[in-house]
């Protein structure tokens, strides 16, 4: 019965975050209602996937109070919004540690690449009669592809190895393989600077919908199974 029951509230989330989406994406805003309800219904998953108090329970509610402090840092720096801030500590509750942490790289990756898009998106749209925005527009296309295909890798989609013939050369060679290792970095860094040099040109702040962000790393959680796999046994009757 609780594993059904499990399954109820997981799809009951699920549903939460697409509406969160949607609200995101109408109205930069996330509702208070929204936000309280899949709060207040963590304590029945709880009950339902047979956490216990201690430790279980506790460590939700640590893990929950130290998001909300550094997510109170973030807002204060106007990095992130209030119903953001709230979200996240809502998913918090529900998520274990080590999924909330997969939760988070998945936010980071699709925060950082709807950044991109957005700015690309701003930059296209400007009136401004100078050279500048189309070279803007450019870098941030470049930007956006490069984030994308990173983001693809790390979260286990279509990547990019090393040519078969090139292999054997790098393997014997501990400097090239630090080379070739920190190449990624090295990219990333570059992509990530020039992004952030054509953003703080604007005149308009992007407002980018970071709820999306973390609505998708929730939901990515769910699917994925790596939510399932953190819950005890018991959560499946």
């Amino acid at each position: 019965m609780h594993g059904f029951f499990t399954y109820v509230l997981l799809g009951a989330l699920a549903i939460a975050l697409l509406v969160a989406i949607v609200t995101d994406l109408r109205s930069r805003t996330i509702g208070n209602r929204l936000n309280a309800a899949i709060a207040l219904a963590a304590p029945l998953f709880w009950w339902a996937s047979g956490l216990a108090l201690w430790p279980g329970v506790a460590i939700q509610l640590g893990v929950a109070a130290l998001t909300l402090a550094l997510c109170c840092l973030f807002f204060a720096m106007r990095q992130m919004g209030g119903g953001d801030v709230k979200l996240l500590t809502a998913l918090a509750l529900w998520i274990p540690p080590a999924a909330f942490l997969d939760l988070l790289v998945v936010m980071v990756m699709v925060g950082w690449v709807l950044t991109l898009v957005m700015g690309a998106w701003q930059v296209g749209h400007s009136r401004e009669p100078t050279p500048t925005p189309r070279r803007d527009l450019g870098v941030l296309i470049a930007c956006t592809l490069i984030a994308a295909a990173f983001a693809s890798a790390v979260l286990g989609g279509p990547s990019l190895s090393l040519p078969a013939a090139l292999s054997p050369a790098v393997t014997g060679d501990l400097a090239l393989m630090v080379g070739v290792a920190m190449l990624p970095v090295l990219l990333l860094t570059v992509v990530t600077l020039a992004s952030l040099r054509v953003l703080r040109r604007q005149e308009e702040q992007i407002r980018v919908p970071y709820g999306l962000a973390i609505a998708a790393g929730g939901i990515w959680t769910i699917a994925t199974g790596d939510f399932v796999t953190a819950l005890p046994a018991a959560a499946w009757g």
